[in-house]
């Protein structure tokens, strides 16, 4: 906050209302509904939510000025006022203020700006990428054990499969899995088989596996408000020579990321390394990211590509890995969760050897 020349910052996405202020607030996103953690640079914090969340939020916060307002998303504009009295009453009315520009709706801020308008708002999205971008001990360790808990699920999931399944019946076992293994809730899943392999999101359905047929997934669950992010490519049956040599080449690739995500490395040293690499297989990088961060966002910054190309990498990030490869017929993706520290990075999702792609028979 030095830094920017803030002398607050505040957090209404869910996400960023989670890691400032330890509460859960899900209706931000299903319903919309404003909460709002105001971090004054010289003061304590304040916690502003609808009635509806005041139980949640003062059971599980830290902060101990907790405000509650009434009305909601029916009438918009009237949380943001109260957010406004909150502000000035905190002397903050002239103040250069951080906002998620990227989070709060446009008509929404246009009224924070004209009830505030000596204030200056900025973006505050910096801040809380950088803050999130490193993890605390207890971080990495919920994260790995979500991780690891989400590849068993995989792999068990596969091993109970066998041809004549539809995608349908895998999906349930995975979830099945996955809440028996400690996750809250699921987050995602996405898992195809055969001619479905080659859409990147397929939602499972009644294709029946068969003999030579890829079954792709790409899962993740929410274990206490973090989530967990893999994928894995398996086959029906014997594989053939190009369902092979598409599957070396992709764990190969996330071996030779793992080996450049070093502390104090450029983000666009490991793009670059990554995409010498399929280059030299005979392959085209075309991707706009070889992986990116995770915690309690899916997709959290830095992201493993260009975009972000000027980022230094630091002990205590955690990123998912996930190279691809398409050749003929095969379409092969591998997602693991890996810990950047002292040496190459450390994979902390490989349930089973992943060298050798699992067989469903």
């Amino acid at each position: 906050m030095l830094e920017k020349e803030l002398d607050c910052v505040m957090a209404t996405s869910h996400d960023n209302v989670y890691y400032t202020s330890g509460s859960d607030i899900m209706t931000i996103t299903n319903l919309k509904r404003l909460a709002a953690v105001l971090l004054p640079l010289d003061a304590d914090p304040v916690f502003a939510v609808h009635a509806n969340e005041e139980v949640t939020a003062r059971q599980r916060t830290w902060i101990k000025d907790v405000r509650v307002y009434r009305g909601g998303e029916w009438e918009p504009l009237k949380p943001v006022e109260f957010v406004a009295d909150v502000l000035k009453e905190r002397g903050l009315g002239k103040a250069r203020i951080g906002i998620e520009l990227f989070d709060m709706q446009a008509l929404c801020v246009d009224h924070l700006r004209n009830l505030l308008p000596a204030a200056e708002f900025v973006d505050s999205q910096p801040v809380f990428d950088k803050l999130r971008s490193v993890k605390s001990p207890e971080e990495l360790r919920l994260l790995s054990d979500a991780n690891m808990a989400t590849a068993k699920a995989i792999t068990v999931a596969f091993e109970m499969a066998r041809p004549g399944d539809t995608e349908r019946d895998i999906a349930k076992d995975m979830i099945n899995l996955l809440v028996e293994y400690g996750a809250d809730t699921i987050a995602f899943v996405v898992l195809g088989a055969g001619p479905n392999i080659f859409e990147t999101h397929h939602i499972a359905a009644d294709y029946k596996i068969k003999e030579g047929d890829m079954v792709h997934t790409d899962f993740g669950g929410f274990f206490k408000g973090y989530m967990s992010d893999i994928s894995r490519t398996a086959v029906v049956g014997k594989p053939d020579h190009t369902q092979l040599k598409a599957y070396e080449i992709a764990v190969q690739a996330e071996r030779v990321a793992a080996e450049a995500m070093q502390k104090g490395a450029l983000v666009m040293d490991i793009h670059n390394c990554v995409k010498q690499f399929y280059e030299s297989k005979g392959y085209p990088y075309v991707w706009a990211f070889i992986g990116h961060s995770i915690g309690i966002g899916c997709h959290e910054y830095p992201f493993l590509g260009p975009s972000h190309g000027s980022w230094v990498l630091e002990s205590g990030m955690f990123f998912e890995v996930e190279p691809m490869v398409r050749t003929g017929h095969a379409r092969v993706h591998t997602e693991d969760a890996f810990i950047v520290g002292e040496g190459p990075a450390k994979n902390v999702s490989e349930y089973r050897d992943i060298s050798e792609m699992q067989v469903i028979r």
